[in-house]
């Protein structure tokens, strides 16, 4: 039987591929595909801000994050169980 964790290890819930724009919804994490700027992201337990920080591509940010906006680059955030 999988449990949640290895669910949302394999991405098994399901992702977003986003190019620009903002996205919503419950993610888990999110992996850069192509470098990325954000210029909003909602992230309660983050202390500080990603947004103006070039983010190379291969990073995965992992956390409760329920909503972003993406100036440029390409990102997959997972979804969580």
């Amino acid at each position: 039987m999988t449990n949640k964790i290895d669910k949302q290890s394999f991405g098994q819930s399901g992702a977003v591929c986003v190019t620009s724009g903002s996205a919503s919804g419950d993610f888990c994490a999110i992996q850069v595909l192509a470098e990325a700027n954000f210029s909003a992201i909602t992230w309660p337990e983050l202390t500080g801000t990603l947004t103006g920080i070039a983010i190379p591509a291969g990073t995965v940010i992992y956390g409760q994050i329920t909503a972003f906006t993406l100036d440029s680059g390409k990102v997959l955030a997972y979804n969580q169980v």
